[in-house]
């Protein structure tokens, strides 16, 4: 497993830990005593074993120790049974310790190569974008591809921490296009409104750009990666290839050109979704 998907597998893990104990707090009425002190016992026993493996993978890189991080993941977790054991409301410890814990995992940085997927199985592909998506955008994720389909969100997008701005760029389909592409686009467009509504115009951006045939994958405005292929069909063609590109002065500029010039269909400056 290389650190990408280390990184991953921690943040999932993340979440089965603490998803146990939002349900308690989200409904209460599920749990009588037995269930909820069982709940709170399996937290217990659980969260040592996964400090322990926040300690390994903190000094998995070779010649660095990202001992600030892990102290910080290590005192959310501790943080979360000490507080408890002292009487605080479960209520009150829970979610602000998980976003620490993530929050530190996530400043781990990871080692990237030129081509971290060539020709890659449909699923290999699948696992690594939603990799990138999840483990690797910390602030903001800009998705190009001028064939998007409904499935970018579930496949990709649900998984973005919700503190991350997301900016998908399409292409609206020509006058000639043909039914199913048509199709494909009211679909994407009915659960963008959806997507829209949940997560609200801060944090979600709809940009539609004439002639766009390029498609990339921006993070933080930091690393760009090109993707060799729609990611509508990540997990049903034979080959695709992900390339990470030189996140260059001038490449950046020419992204934030492109989503200038292109018209915004929601987000800051267009509150209700065409």
């Amino acid at each position: 497993m290389d650190r990408l998907d280390a990184k991953l597998d921690m943040l999932l893990k993340l979440g089965r830990l603490f998803g146990p104990l939002e349900r308690l707090i989200e409904t209460p009425e599920d749990f009588d005593e037995q269930e909820r002190a069982e709940t709170l016992a399996r937290y217990f026993a659980e969260y040592p074993k996964l400090n322990d493996e926040c300690r390994a993978f903190s000094i998995g890189q070779t010649g660095h120790n990202y001992q600030i991080e892990f102290e910080k993941f290590f005192n959310a977790l501790y943080g979360v049974a000490n507080r408890l054991k002292n009487g605080h409301a479960l209520e009150d410890v829970v979610r602000e310790n998980l976003k620490i814990a993530r929050d530190a995992i996530q400043a781990i940085p990871v080692p990237r190569s030129s081509v971290i997927l060539e020709a890659g199985t449909p699923f290999t592909a699948f696992c690594r974008l939603r990799s990138l998506c999840e483990a690797d955008a910390k602030n903001s994720l800009i998705w190009f591809d001028p064939y998007f389909g409904a499935n970018i969100f579930h496949r990709y997008v649900q998984f973005v921490s919700n503190d991350v701005r997301v900016t998908l760029v399409a292409s609206e389909p020509g006058q000639r296009a043909g039914r199913a592409n048509r199709d494909r686009w009211d679909e994407f467009l009915d659960v963008s409104r959806l997507f829209a509504a949940e997560r609200g115009h801060d944090k979600y951006r709809l940009v539609i750009a004439d002639s766009l045939h390029d498609r990339w994958l921006v993070l933080d405005d930091k690393r760009i990666y090109s993707v060799g292929g729609s990611a509508k069909d990540a997990a049903s063609t034979d080959v695709f290839t992900i390339t990470s590109v030189e996140p260059s002065a001038a490449n950046l500029q020419c992204i934030a050109d492109t989503i200038e010039n292109s018209d915004e269909w929601f987000g800051p400056d267009s509150q209700t979704h065409r």
